[in-house]
């Protein structure tokens, strides 16, 4: 028979070859000093066999590959250099295998270097006959081996048991590597972080501990006569630091343009205060939201057109008020997707882009826990079992903002004062039941509330204006996945929830609101899905998703439905309760197809029903996407696609809407690459066209009624939107030091209201968006941080001269609509944590400087009362704020 041998050159040879090539000093004649030398050779800790090239299996071909191993100053291979290529799949197999040795660095004038190595990777074809079964021993049987967590003879009674922890969390590690070197025994610790040896005799000993993830661990240990010891093994993160911070994980095949944020790579970007989802505005694709607000901006459209899904469900947003943080604590965040364009077909009702959030599992293993405090609030999260099979974890913050804002704000005229206090709170918690077989089954809450109040006086009046502005959120989503046989699995999902906010304002010497309006939503969803993988060449994602909203407004505004135009009359303020209710039912299917090994087609269809305020509705998407592997560091990408979006609840009241307006319709395209030179680095880039059509729109048209009144249009489906761009992010991933990430957009979008009328930009129209983000890990636990960004202004209106109106003894302005810009936005944000750890628990101090050169940027106008005299309205200056987080 055949037995294929997939073998390295004996790797003793690579200490004689190795050469220092990145700390060899530059030849001068003559040399001051000798350096560069090589005081210490590598050692090879890990080697991975490399796959023989299924084609050249075949045909019996055999090759020697030769290579040079680049490693650096960690022991890390970063990239591989085939010194003769040889063809046939042998070259791709052999630095794919190489870029997964790791060694035990090599040291150059007694100091940890990168080093580069070459060797040879064998591809060899034996030819073994088959040999006769030997005849049964006399011998005793052998005795079996035992789990992967146990080292020695099974039959022995235990030496040495222990566990390997994470230093700083208390977090039991699994699949750790422990070794006691002097006997040559090695043990894999099993998932709650043990191992075990059997019959060690009486001596001293070292155990190593070796994880790529942390840093290489020795310890002494001393056995006497019929003595059993134990040990606890705590590692620390490479770095020194538990908070890892990575911009942006691998992609899943079923999707073109997906970034992805991990839920511990989020907290040490400079500017977001440790907010994990303030990250998503750095990525490409999105735009600047004016004044830091948590408008998601994606692709130049309106922050309406752009979905939020918290496990799979709709959710109306995500930051609090006034540019506050995102409504989530960090631990209870699993990963956060976006998608700027061609999203899968299980999200729909939008035709922008879509933020999916994915809540994180509670775990049994322990109470846990962490807490944060700093100038703007204060946040907490605890985690523990109630049983084997039940945990639990609950989070809070509650924001004092209104207490410090105040000491960074200019000083007030003379004889005025101005008070704005936002004040913030949100709470989230869930309980997981492991139901082993049977699959598991969650329930997650999580709410919010924002509260802003501004209150003007005068030295010289009584009266005063009051505006007071709330917005609540809450939803509660109950989960329940379980296997269906092979790679399958089934997920059932409901979720309730409301939403509100509420708007108040008054006019001088007025004893109550003059105008308000509150807005508030029930939602009732359901979801169903079955995905995974049906063959090893075909995946299945589908399901249905429904959605029940009912929306009521409350308000009071001046208003006479007799009068066409109001303009010059005064007209005292009504109280009027109208309402809107929507109904959605969705379904869809979307299949991953490996045509070749290197081509990928996803077709998608996403049919959906509506019943908005009892008229019918209905729409069909078709959507595709293609991935093509040039080679193992190149990849094309493609998409295109359909998405409808239903207009806004107030569109379709039958009062201050029409209840008459269609659904609007989105076409989006796309081509980009991806290429990844080293493990590393990486450079992601695509082009995008977005027509969006049958967009709803205003118009102050007035139509005559059969009894021969008149009634406002109101809105109708009018309107189209455009937008075009190239998106591009390089990104270096963590190491032991340093990672970050630069991102550009390029974008474009324009709006007409009525075919025929001109284009001109949308609200939100940025040409150039760039963001700039590192981090460096220096040791000793200390972290450095900063964030650059740059971007366009937004179309403003440019005043031309104003008007006087007798009727209200005041000016209105003559604007020329988005004919200028706001001046470009330049901020620099910069950071600076140190972290203690501790074998139970870690402590870490931070400073966090928005705006650290106290830039005056420009977000918009002001003019006086005759439109004659203009000062710039600015964002935040310099705000510094310093904080203390702890967990264990």
């Amino acid at each position: 028979m055949l037995k294929v041998v997939v073998a390295s050159a004996a790797l003793v040879a690579l200490c004689t070859i190795a050469r220092a090539d990145d700390v060899r000093a530059p030849d001068a004649p003559p040399p001051p000093k000798v350096t560069g030398v090589i005081t210490k050779q590598p050692k090879l800790l890990q080697a991975v066999a490399p796959d023989y090239p299924p084609a050249a299996l075949e045909e019996g071909k055999e090759a020697k590959v030769k290579v040079r191993i680049h490693i650096d100053d960690a022991g890390l291979v970063t990239s591989v250099d085939v010194l003769e290529k040889v063809g046939d799949g042998f070259d791709e197999a052999a630095v794919a295998a190489a870029l997964q040795y790791v060694f035990e660095p090599a040291e150059v004038d007694g100091k940890p270097g990168a080093i580069a190595v070459e060797t040879t990777i064998n591809f060899i074809i034996e030819q073994v006959e088959e040999a006769e079964p030997p005849p049964e021993p006399k011998k005793p049987i052998e005795e079996k081996a035992g789990p992967p967590n146990h080292g020695g003879p099974m039959s022995q009674p235990i030496s040495i048991e222990g566990v390997a922890l994470e230093r700083g969390t208390r977090r039991k590690l699994a699949g750790v590597i422990v070794s006691i070197a002097e006997l040559g025994l090695d043990a894999v610790t099993g998932e709650d972080g043990s191992f075990y040896f059997h019959g060690v005799a009486p001596g001293h000993y070292q155990v190593l501990a070796v994880d790529p993830k942390f840093d290489r661990f020795e310890r002494p240990i001393v056995i006497a006569k019929r003595e059993s010891v134990e040990v606890r093994l705590w590692l620390r993160p490479r770095g020194g630091n538990p908070y890892e911070t990575i911009v942006e994980g691998e992609r899943e095949q079923l999707e073109v343009t997906k970034r992805t944020l991990r839920r511990q790579q989020l907290t040490s970007v400079p500017g977001t205060f440790g907010d994990p989802i303030r990250v998503i505005q750095t990525l490409p694709g999105m735009q600047r939201a004016p004044f830091g607000l948590g408008l998601l901006l994606v692709r130049g459209s309106n922050p309406d057109d752009t979905g939020i899904f918290i496990d799979g469900h709709s959710v109306p947003g995500l930051f609090h008020f006034l540019g506050g943080p995102s409504i989530f604590n960090a631990e209870m965040v699993e990963s956060i997707d976006l998608y700027p364009g061609g999203f899968p077909v299980r999200f729909g009702r939008h035709h922008g882009g879509v933020v999916a959030i994915e809540t994180r599992p509670t775990k049994s293993d322990g109470i846990h826990g962490s807490a944060k405090v700093d100038l703007i609030d204060s946040s907490g999260y605890i985690r523990a079992p109630i049983t084997k099979n039940v945990s639990a974890a609950i989070a809070g913050r509650r924001s004092y903002i209104d207490f410090v804002l105040p000491l960074f704000l200019p000083e007030p005229s003379a004889g005025s004062q101005r008070i704005v206090t936002p004040v913030y709170y949100d709470y989230q918690g869930r309980v997981d039941w492991n139901l082993q077989k049977e699959g598991r089954l969650s329930l997650f809450a999580i709410g919010s509330s924002d509260r802003l109040h501004v209150f003007q006086k005068s030295a010289d009046t009584n009266s005063s204006t009051n505006l007071d502005t709330a917005v609540k959120f809450f939803r509660v989503i109950g989960t329940y996945v379980r296997p269906l046989g092979g790679d399958l699995k089934l997920t059932l999902s409901p979720s309730w929830g409301t939403d509100s906010i509420t708007f108040a304002g008054a006019q001088a010497e007025a004893s109550g609101p003059f105008t308000s309006l509150s807005v508030k939503n029930k939602a009732l969803s359901y979801r169903m899905r079955v995905n995974g993988k049906v063959s090893p060449r075909l995946s299945l994602d589908t399901g249905i998703d429904l959605l029940s909203r009912i929306t009521s407004f409350e308000a009071l505004v001046p208003v006479d439905d007799n009068l066409i135009s109001t303009q010059g009359i005064d007209i005292p303020p009504s109280q009027l309760f109208r309402g809107s209710q929507t109904l959605g039912i969705g379904a869809y299917v979307e299949t991953g197809i490996d045509v070749t090994q290197r081509l990928k087609l996803i077709p998608g269809l996403r049919v959906d029903g509506y019943l908005l305020d009892g008229h019918e509705r209905s729409s069909i998407d078709p959507r595709l996407v293609a991935r093509m592997k040039l080679d193992p560091r190149w990849t094309v990408k493609a998409y295109a696609g359909q998405f409808t979006q239903p207009p806004q609840p107030e569109a379709l009241d039958a009062r201050f809407g029409n209840p008459n307006v269609q659904l609007e319709k989105g076409y989006q395209f796309g081509l980009g690459y991806e290429w990844k030179p080293d493990r590393l680095w990486s450079l992601d880039s695509e082009i995008y066209y977005v027509d969006r059509r049958d967009v709803v729109v205003f118009t102050p048209d007035v139509i005559q009624n059969d009894d021969g009144t008149f009634s406002y249009v109101n809105f109708r489906n009018s309107g189209r939107r455009a937008s075009y761009g190239l998106e591009a992010i390089i990104k270096r991933e963590i190491s032991e030091r340093v990672f970050g990430w630069l991102s550009y957009t390029f974008s474009r979008s324009r709006q007409t209201n009525r075919d025929g009328e001109n284009w001109f930009p949308t609200s939100f129209d940025q040409p150039h968006v760039l963001n700039a983000v590192t981090s460096f890990k220096p040791g000793g636990g200390w972290e450095l941080g900063a964030r650059f960004q740059l971007a366009s202004g937004r179309p403003d209106g440019r005043v031309i001269g104003a008007t006087f109106d007798a009727d209200c003894g005041c000016y209105e302005a003559v604007t020329e609509a988005r004919s200028t810009r706001v001046p470009t936005y330049i901020q620099l944000d910069v950071r600076a944590e140190k972290t203690w750890l501790f074998e139970l628990w870690s402590l870490g101090v931070y400073l966090d400087v928005l705006n650290v050169t106290n830039r005056k940027n420009a977000e918009g106008t002001d003019y006086d009362y005759r439109y004659r005299e203009s000062t710039p309205i600015t964002s935040f200056p310099i705000f510094p704020t310093i904080g203390v987080r702890g967990a264990w």
